[in-house]
């Protein structure tokens, strides 16, 4: 599936739709319950990607989204960007979202609509960008925390800063993995951060070598 909103070309692959049923199927059994979670699962997305993709469009980066399994990715042309363009166009995905998650927040509190589908429909953003904001911003790439604080820490240090954003990556990872369970996050969520903490394995082996 393929189609094009504000001169951003987005393409979804057959893995997301894969993906988004074996997430959804956990959450109900009503149909507009399965209906209204993955609406908003998708749109989450895609209002989190746009935050990327209209930041690197700024920055004449050409880019791209493409929706798969495990959530969505920003392509761009980062050969002609600087440290500063790509640390903004990776903050704008967080920054979007937290827009949304706050609009969603303040129509629910202030009681703006009384129909029950929609106050059920803005808990349900609220709920899910809340956590999901909260989750990306783990200092552990390849979540958008991970890569602000290796621009900051290799902006300032260098390749020892870069060192140092892959041993905190690894500490997060240990922790976090086994808080969030017992804390009962959704499945996803912890194989996204089991999959992080696997990179950052690798980033270490091979920054090892250097």
């Amino acid at each position: 599936m393929r189609f094009k909103f504000l001169k951003i070309s987005v393409a979804i692959d057959l893995s997301y739709w894969i993906f988004l049923l074996l997430v959804i199927s956990s959450i109900g059994s009503e149909y507009i319950e399965i209906l209204l979670w993955s609406s908003v699962f998708t749109l989450s997305i895609l209002v989190h990607e746009y935050g990327h993709a209209l930041m690197a469009r700024f920055f004449h980066a050409a880019p791209n989204i493409v929706l798969q399994a495990f959530g969505g990715t920003t392509h761009f042309n980062a050969a002609d960007l600087t440290s500063k363009q790509k640390f903004l166009i990776t903050l704008a995905g967080p920054f979007f979202q937290g827009l949304l998650t706050l609009t969603a927040y303040l129509l629910l509190k202030f009681n703006i609509f009384n129909s029950y589908l929609l106050k059920y429909l803005l808990f349900i953003t609220t709920y899910i960008n809340s956590r999901w904001l909260l989750l990306n911003l783990i200092p552990i790439a390849p979540l958008d925390g991970g890569w602000l604080l290796r621009y900051i820490l290799e902006k300032f240090f260098g390749h020892k800063g870069y060192l140092a954003s892959i041993i905190i990556g690894l500490v997060t990872a240990a922790i976090a993995i086994p808080f969030l369970y017992l804390q009962g996050y959704h499945w996803f969520l912890i194989m996204q951060l089991f999959i992080a903490g696997w990179h950052y394995c690798k980033l270490w082996q091979q920054a090892r070598k250097w």
